[in-house]
Parts: C-alpha cells; structure tokens; sequence
C-alpha cells in the first residue's frame, strides 16, 4: 500500500508538472501576453513606463517647453544595441516638441513624458527606419516584428534653456577648431568672412569664378576634424551654384569663393552644416564641426 501511495503522488505531481509548465509555454508565446505591461497609445505604438514623474508637474513644464534632451538606445526584438545617443550622438539628442511632423512617431511620444522618465516604445521597423534614418530595414531586424527605443528624458528644455545649450555649444564649437589651428593667431587668420576656416587656401589660376546658376562638376569629401571620413559626393557630381538644399550651406559658400580648377579644404562650423539636429542618417552628431575638401571639377 505505501508503495502503490508513494507511485501515485508521484504521478500527481509529474501531471502537476507538466501542466504548469505548458501553461508557462503557452503564456510566453502568446504575444498578448507580451504586451500584458505595454500600454497602446493613440498614434498605435506600444509603449511601458520604466520610471516616471508626478503628472501635475508634467503637464505644467511640458505646456512651456520647446525641447527635449533625451538619452535614447535602439535595440532589435533581441535586445542587441545597433544605436545608441551616448556613442553615436555624444550625448547631444536634442528633439523638438510640438512640430508640424506630428506623424513622427518616436517624436510624437516625447510630449506625453518629461524630465526623469524612463520609456521602452515598440515600433514598426519600417517606418522607424523611414522616419529616423531616411532608409530601408536593415538585413539585421528585417525579420523583426518591431524596434525597441528605450529612452529617459534627461530634460525639457524652453526656448531661453535651449538658447543657452545652443550658445554653449557653439563656445565649445569654435574651442575645437581653435584646437585644430593649435593657436588663437592661426584660428583667426583662417576664419572667412562667410563663417567657415580655410584649412587650405586655394592656389591661384587664371580661370574664371564660378558664376551663380551656373553648373559645375564638384567633387568632396568630409567628415570629423580627426580626419574620419563620413561623407563622399558621388561621382560626377554636378549642382547649380546657388540652389538651395543641393549641399550644406558651408559648401555653397565656399564653392562661391572658388575658381573652376581648384581645390581647397575648410571646416565647417554647424551652423553652416548639420547644425542643431545632426545629420538625418544619425552618422553626425548635433553642434559637430566638419572639415571638407572640395574641387570644382575643370
């Protein structure tokens, strides 16, 4: 009899076992159930609140801010970090609230939080790359079903705030490129009336100036003052002097400066190349100064 007892708890429990375990199964596979503390806003992205602050002070300093300073990591379905604002932005994520792209989704979610808050967002890839890259899935998450954004609001900053990063910035802008001349002399004999720094000042040539609305072949090559090359014009390049938004405005200015034939390198403060926001496929930070190389093409 205790024998057969013993066999028949055994049994129970090896039955027990196996139930909670298919029910542990069933529940991780299950994708509601993955979403269980994730909250659906009204835009359709998933988000989890990490860490938050009192809403009543939430609601008054939003309603007067313009900026958000934010510390944000993008990660695939499988926790692995391809972006991160420390590393690839130097800690400059700076993302205006309130603008009139209100379907950018990840932006869009920064005017319900405010400083201290701790945020995991889910988005779509597609339109994550889209809106955040200005490009395709990546072979690396093209199987996911969404990106994960961990972000904490560092600040929320109003228009004089803001004011005063954008003029420490620049302070600390212009102490890099002085650095780069390794003298206040040499900094202020390279700088240009238009707001860029000769680096190398273009030999002389008979040849005659580039006109405005006139074509030119150009070719360049720029990128960070260690010398990291990040961007190259394609080949054959060709733009018409003077038309917006075919090169930085640095690039423009300096293009005026040249002869057809010659070649010069400048550095470009930020203001006169990815400026405040950085590049729109994250590979410049925000407040970055370039050095370029530029010919015009004979």
């Amino acid at each position: 009899m205790r024998c057969s007892f013993l066999v028949n708890n055994s049994r129970i429990a090896s039955v027990l076992f196996l139930f909670l375990f298919l029910l542990l199964v069933l529940f991780a596979c299950d994708p509601a159930a993955k979403k269980e503390s994730f909250k659906k806003s009204e835009n359709g992205y998933w988000f989890k609140l990490i860490a938050f602050e009192d809403l009543d002070v939430k609601k008054n300093h939003i309603k007067d801010s313009c900026m958000a300073w934010v510390s944000a990591a993008f990660k695939t379905l499988r926790d692995s970090t391809f972006y991160d604002s420390h590393n690839d932005l130097k800690d400059r994520f700076f993302i205006k609230l309130y603008s009139s792209n209100n379907d950018h989704l990840f932006k869009t979610t920064l005017s319900n939080f405010n400083k201290g808050d701790s945020v995991c967002v889910l988005l779509p890839p597609d339109r994550f790359f889209e809106e955040q890259f200005k490009s395709a899935v990546p072979d690396f998450c093209k199987k996911d079903s969404a990106i994960k954004i961990y972000f904490k609001v560092k600040a929320m900053l109003k228009s004089d705030e803001f004011a005063g990063v954008v003029r420490d910035r620049t302070n600390n802008e212009l102490q890099e490129i002085e650095d780069f001349f390794g003298s206040p002399e040499k900094f202020e004999r390279a700088r240009d009336p238009l707001g860029f720094y000769w680096v190398e000042r273009p030999r002389d040539t008979s040849s005659a100036p580039v006109e405005q609305g006139g074509t030119v072949s150009v070719s360049y090559s720029g990128g960070f003052l260690n010398g990291r090359v990040i961007d190259v014009s394609p080949g054959k390049f060709q733009v018409v002097y003077g038309t917006p938004d075919q090169l930085l405005k640095g690039l423009n200015y300096v293009i005026g400066r040249l002869k057809m034939g010659q070649t010069s390198k400048i550095i470009l403060p930020s203001h006169l190349a990815f400026g405040e926001s950085g590049s729109s496929n994250g590979s410049v930070p925000p407040f970055t100064p370039m050095l370029y190389q530029i010919s015009i093409n004979n």
